[in-house]
């Protein structure tokens, strides 16, 4: 199902107090210069804003790292999905939900049951450890890479042996590595930079491999 006309209602959790924040929005509305979605608690809000070439620039509150991440999506995928999710770059959680209320509602439900499943396995001493590992890269580089490659997808420019996906990322010693959860072939980006992140905003397509 795609979404009738340009709206589509967004969500955050509040890292703050936990309740989830929803709001109803529209190309109109975010183009009065920065839109924020606040919490009724005062403690955190989402921004969102158009930039220079229309596509739309977010700052999220993250329920993990206890700070903002930034994520820049077309409006394709911002006005045209029925479900669209970001995630935490550092966990993989998801931190902002866009599409229909009834599906926003079941993902944060997913959410939530994956959130206690984390604090009942790992508990929160372990979680810590994960957020403070050496190999998190600049939070930025993840931002740009996470944005190319979920353009990628959506455009259907991201090959792979089985060809189905869908593709996700993760973080190691070697880089951010892109990976296709069903077959399991891989690329791993090595960018160092901020700099060197942006040049694969060029990327057109992206081909996995298996390795050894």
């Amino acid at each position: 199902m795609v979404l009738q006309g340009k709206h589509t209602q967004v969500a955050y959790r509040c890292p703050s107090c936990g309740y989830a924040i929803f709001g109803l929005v529209t190309p109109f509305s975010v183009s009065q210069n920065l839109l924020r979605l606040k919490c009724q608690c005062g403690e955190s809000s989402l921004g969102m804003q158009f930039t220079r070439d229309k596509k739309v620039r977010m700052t999220v509150p993250c329920l993990f790292c206890q700070q903002e991440h930034n994520y820049t999506v077309s409006q394709s995928l911002f006005f045209g999905r029925d479900q669209f999710l970001l995630a935490c770059p550092y966990t993989n959680m998801d931190i902002c939900f866009m599409g229909t209320k009834e599906n926003i509602d079941q993902a944060l439900k997913k959410s939530e049951e994956e959130l206690m499943q984390l604090f009942a396995q790992l508990g929160a001493e372990e979680d810590e450890e994960t957020l403070q590992s050496p190999f998190l890269p600049d939070a930025q580089i993840y931002d740009i890479l996470r944005f190319v490659v979920k353009e990628l997808e959506a455009e259907g420019h991201i090959h792979c042996p089985c060809k189905s996906g869908p593709y996700e990322l993760d973080i190691s010693e070697d880089g951010v590595r892109v990976y296709c959860t069903e077959c399991g072939a891989s690329y791993v980006f090595l960018a160092d930079s901020v700099s060197e992140a942006e040049a694969f905003l060029q990327c057109d397509e992206l081909h996995l491999t298996y390795t050894p």
